[in-house]
């Protein structure tokens, strides 16, 4: 964890009510904005390797999509920054691995590295088949739709509660499987919505943050009293290493 997880937490802010829906503006250097070739926020994912992006299978129409004109756009904290704005990296997205089945996770490779600084850095990747334990504070991130509840412009951040799965299931009636992890259903609804999946659940452990979900659609986007359920990272960390090992051979040989 030495060269990832970091972040400067700018103390001024605010804890303004803008509020991911229940969020509020918020500093989170890995998570990036996905572009379309029209240059709109689809989806959000994070910064896993100065080349990769993890983000969610339901991000694209299929594992075999031309990428042409895609771009990863990191660095940022508006959705729709000017194009002046100085610390905006946008880089052009050279191919996409889809995740074991089941895993509903797509790593994208960029064409080239981005520059890691204050506003761009690298998230930690959990132990494999490391479980949360109940009751870690963790948090989303996203340019997504915010119901009203706020401003869709700015990058929001919300806290939520990480509960086991069996405590989760007690709702979602044993659907949920260990490839997944659920955070505390909330009377006020925070929670992720469209525009965010793809976009980190990030655990502070061990001085660094550390991506242990995946934003994944729900079947209603920030319901409250509703648990919201991610992919759990750590069950696919191994074949996310071994694609980013692999990865590299490509450009040696």
């Amino acid at each position: 964890f030495e060269k990832c997880g970091k972040r400067v937490d700018r103390l001024d802010q605010r804890r303004s009510k803008l509020r991911v829906v229940g969020g509020h503006p918020g500093n989170s250097p890995w998570t990036v904005s996905l572009r379309n070739r029209q240059g709109q926020h689809f989806c959000g994912g994070s910064l896993v390797k100065e080349q990769w992006i993890l983000t969610a299978r339901q991000c694209f129409s299929s594992c075999h999509m031309p990428l042409t004109g895609y771009e990863v756009w990191l660095g940022t904290l508006f959705q729709n920054p000017q194009h002046g704005e100085p610390s905006l990296q946008r880089v052009p997205v050279a191919k996409m691995v889809c995740g074991p089945s089941g895993s509903q996770l797509v790593l994208l490779k960029l064409e080239r590295s981005v520059t890691l600084n204050q506003r761009v850095a690298l998230i930690c990747l959990p132990p494999e088949w490391y479980v949360v334990p109940p009751g870690t504070k963790c948090e989303i991130a996203g340019w997504g739709e915010t119901k009203g509840t706020g401003n869709d412009t700015v990058l929001n951040v919300a806290l939520l509660n990480v509960i086991s799965n069996q405590e989760c299931n007690i709702k979602h009636r044993g659907r949920v499987r260990e490839s997944e992890m659920c955070t505390e259903g909330l009377l006020a609804p925070v929670g992720a919505c469209e525009g965010d999946y793809g976009g980190p659940l990030a655990c502070f452990t061990h001085n660094s943050w550390v991506l242990e979900g995946i934003i994944i659609p729900n079947r209603v986007c920030a319901r409250s009293r509703w648990p919201a359920v991610f992919t759990r990272v750590s069950v696919f960390v191994d074949w996310i290493h071994k694609v980013m090992r692999l990865g590299h051979h490509h450009h040696h040989h």
